[in-house]
């Protein structure tokens, strides 16, 4: 359901994440245009992680200061007013167990 009267259109996808690299989430390959928001919606019983810069590579070092990326929790769910220029990027907080999203992108 859109959030705003601005949103003409929803996508929304499941994603599974990893735990050993960075995961963008989007519907398609790139971002959908015309993106106003978009919600992520942890579906699984572990934690991720959500950054919008996939450049460190060690990945957890970047879930230790909060002004890099944000914690979702297990059922947890998060909207960022992010456009169709901002990309998330996620990787499942667990150490052995991969985490399901479901991302919605909504345009307008």
């Amino acid at each position: 359901m859109p959030y705003y009267d601005t949103v003409t259109s929803v996508l929304e996808k499941k994603i599974t994440v990893p735990i050993t690299v960075w995961t963008a989430l989007r519907y398609g390959t790139s971002n959908a245009k015309g993106r106003k928001y978009i919600g992520v919606f942890n579906r699984s019983a572990v934690g991720v992680v959500i950054t919008t810069d996939n450049n460190d590579t060690a990945g957890i070092s970047l879930t230790t200061d909060p002004h890099y990326c944000r914690y979702i929790r297990p059922g947890g769910e998060r909207i960022f007013p992010y456009s169709d220029k901002v990309t998330l990027y996620a990787m499942s907080r667990h150490a052995t167990d991969s985490a399901r999203l479901i991302v919605t992108e909504e345009c307008g």
